[in-house]
């Protein structure tokens, strides 16, 4: 590392709640024990960080380099590291577990006790031309896997994945309603209830974005600014109601309407929280409806989930990509509502 340790790289700086960023040349950090350092090859960009921009998402630490959707080649490794070597192609996980609490030890991390925050938070994340995180934060990709799959994949692939396997337990032949189908967790959320068996209907506020819907699998699609959500989830399902709804919107009006087009028994999760009181009749319980939250994916669906787009059976849906330096151009985008799914950068 000597060479490196005098050597500074580009990044995107957040310098305070509501800012802009700001292009700057900082050190390559050094990985400490139990650390490695990663070559940036691409990262994600999607709503999370248009809020934390914003100063409506997660607290963060400032200054800070955001982003969390990362995927590169390992560079270096401090002391203690031994699963990880120069070279290794990885993507990162969002969540920094302390990997000693019962939720860690039971492959629910993301509910760990001692949860010391996120990638791009409290730590320096992805957009920059390296990031230094915990070894166990870096998990491998096989060489069929391009990069930007791979940052998409960490978090637009794998929370929809988390949603409808171990939340919402899809099954084939259940009809799945997704709000914010056209974004860029939403449009792979259609894809993997597609291949878990259901029928899809997909909900957004603009006809480009249902089209891209329908092309990556949608059954039937709902425009919100025309029609009303529930009242024609009921007329797709013959007045049954849909066996489960995924909001990832999660304003208070899209909670009340995903509620209440659910049928008897059916599930509602909803990923990210927008300011706003939440509508909840406590009788739809009597209906032995469920009403559940979701909290990223855990280290084996992770797992699963870089097969499963190895294999081309959830393809990766990335319709705007810029430089390092352009990354607000991108987010502009996300806080108008206009991307379809995600953007990305690239740093080749």
């Amino acid at each position: 590392m000597s060479q490196r340790d005098a050597m500074q790289m580009r990044a995107m700086l957040l310098d305070e709640p509501g800012g802009r960023l700001r292009r700057a040349v900082v050190d390559i950090p050094t990985p400490g024990p139990n650390e490695a350092l990663l070559k940036v090859r691409s990262a994600g960009v999607g709503l999370t960080l248009a809020h934390i921009r914003e100063a409506t998402g997660p607290t963060v630490k400032f200054p800070r380099i955001i982003g969390h959707e990362i995927a590169g080649d390992i560079v270096d490794v401090g002391s203690g590291v031994a699963i990880l070597s120069e070279g290794k192609r990885c993507l990162v996980h969002f969540y920094l577990n302390c990997w000693n609490c019962k939720w860690c030890r039971i492959g629910r991390e993301t509910l760990c006790s001692n949860l010391r925050g996120n990638v791009g938070t409290v730590v320096d994340g992805g957009f920059a031309e390296y990031v230094k995180l915990p070894y166990q934060n870096f998990i491998p990709i096989p060489p069929e896997m391009g990069y930007e799959a791979a940052a998409v994949t960490a978090d637009a692939i794998c929370t929809p994945w988390h949603v409808m396997k171990s939340r919402a337990h899809v099954k084939p032949l259940d009809d799945v309603l997704v709000i914010g189908a056209g974004g860029g967790v939403g449009i792979h959320a259609v894809q993997v209830a597609k291949l878990f068996g259901a029928r899809v209907i997909a909900v957004d506020i603009s006809e480009e974005k249902l089209a891209l819907c329908k092309q990556y699998g949608a059954d039937e699609v709902i425009n919100s600014r025309t029609h009303d959500i529930s009242q024609e989830a009921h007329r797709l399902t013959d007045g049954k109601g849909v066996e489960v709804c995924a909001d990832f919107v999660g304003a208070p009006e899209t909670a009340e309407s995903g509620i209440t087009a659910l049928s008897t028994a059916g599930t509602f999760v909803i990923v990210g929280v927008e300011p706003g009181a939440f509508p909840f009749n406590i009788t739809r319980l009597l209906q032995e409806q469920v009403i559940t939250g979701n909290r990223y994916c855990s280290y084996e669906e992770m797992r699963e989930v870089i097969q499963v787009v190895a294999r081309g059976l959830v393809k990766p849906v990335v319709t705007k990509r810029v430089a390092l330096e352009d990354v607000e151009e991108a987010l502009d985008t996300i806080s108008r509502q206009t991307l379809l799914g995600r953007a990305a950068i690239s740093f080749d």
